[in-house]
């Protein structure tokens, strides 16, 4: 496995989800959880966020973006201890990486109460986008303060 991986999705000129992914199928490149909280009031520009967030962990992970592994791997908000303090969150919500399926195996989080230095540390995706492209990377880390229980 590699410590990091990158990824951007080019959203300029289209118009919906579907589009994104082209001949994939959105029920599949998505799970039920990410396509009930990117419904609603999301701009297409939070849904290339997401994709380019899920290719970036696979790559780090050294897979292909089928989308199969594509849906394997669930991007939500995972709210610090500070957010949860206040209705007013200043640090925004970092993405939480969850693996399924198949992947569920593959160490996305450590069982102990702190991550082990090397391969095995937490997952962490960062995203970032522009009206015309969205871009992500992921990465291996210690577990940090923020993550709470030592």
């Amino acid at each position: 496995m590699k410590r990091w991986g990158s990824a951007i999705v080019g959203h300029a000129g289209l118009t919906s989800p579907r589009e994104l992914v082209g001949d994939m199928p959105l029920e599949v490149v998505y799970t039920r959880a990410e396509r009930l909280r990117s419904a609603g009031g999301r701009t297409l520009q939070h849904w290339a966020g997401r994709l380019a967030a899920k290719r970036a962990v696979l790559r780090l992970l050294g897979l292909p973006p089928t989308p199969e592994h594509l849906g394997q791997v669930e991007i939500l908000p995972l709210p610090t201890t500070a957010c949860r303090a206040s209705r007013t969150c200043l640090d925004g919500h970092p993405p939480a990486v969850r693996l399924h399926g198949d992947l569920a195996a593959l160490p996305s989080r450590p069982a102990g109460p702190a991550a082990p230095d090397g391969g095995a540390g937490w997952i962490r995706v960062s995203i970032s986008h522009t009206d015309v492209r969205a871009m992500a990377l992921a990465v291996r880390t210690r577990r940090l303060p923020e993550d709470g229980g030592g």
